[in-house]
């Protein structure tokens, strides 16, 4: 539904069809924070432009970045305008991303070849944080340590591993099973959380992404 509260007087005026305004609240009444990507220092940054992708697509607001070795670089190609509608944020320290996290009250998962408990062995109904390690090294000894959850994906062949923007689709079409499971909307943003960024995404439209970046630096 449009707003009709006095939340809606705080909005900018942004010309739009009526069509438009309706398709932006059926997005945002999508959107979640409940379940999170973690990319740690990730080599190829097409693999992150990826899996931020396919992030917004499954309706996951945030994406964080960990650039301790490997800096990304925002490639609008493969994005597909996605930066647009989500709030991305760099660390420059692996540590400072999994501090934050944690006071955010989410639960670390992390991927691993090393272990035997599959995403579907792990508690759901927990807001989540789920790492993705670099192509070559995967994660961080000091995340692997730190973490509370290790985890894999089913696989049923011989290859040790799949590409990491595949296997992030993998994983969030899992945890999209999970949501439609329990009921996606007991998953989504709060009422102050959705009138912040509806506006957030109005001062988009309005003034562009230069003055009002979806990315923030930690």
């Amino acid at each position: 539904m449009i707003p009709t509260s006095a939340n809606a007087d705080l909005l900018p005026d942004v010309k739009m069809t009526e069509h438009r305004r309706q398709w932006m609240e059926r997005i945002l009444n999508f959107r979640t924070r409940h379940f999170t990507m973690v990319l740690e220092d990730l080599y190829d940054p097409h693999n992150i432009s990826a899996v931020i992708r396919t992030s917004e697509v499954f309706g996951l607001q945030d994406a964080h970045i960990i650039e301790e070795v490997n800096p990304y670089n925002v490639n609008k190609s493969i994005l597909k305008g996605a930066i647009k509608w989500m709030d991305l944020h760099l660390y420059q320290q692996r540590q400072t991303c999994f501090t934050r996290l944690k006071e955010l009250g989410y639960t670390i998962a992390v991927a691993s070849t090393n272990t035997e408990n599959s995403v579907l062995d792990l508690d759901l109904s927990k807001p989540t944080a789920f790492y993705l390690g670099s192509e070559y090294h995967g994660n961080h000894p000091d995340t692997l340590a730190q973490a509370d959850a290790h985890f894999k994906l089913p696989q049923y062949g011989v290859t040790e591993s799949m590409n990491v923007s595949v296997a992030a689709g993998v994983l969030m079409t899992y945890l999209d099973m999970y949501m439609q499971k329990v009921g996606r909307q007991s998953l989504t943003l709060d009422e102050d959380a959705k009138n912040a960024l509806r506006k957030q995404w109005y001062m988009r439209q309005v003034e562009g992404m230069e003055k009002h970046s979806p990315i923030t630096r930690w």
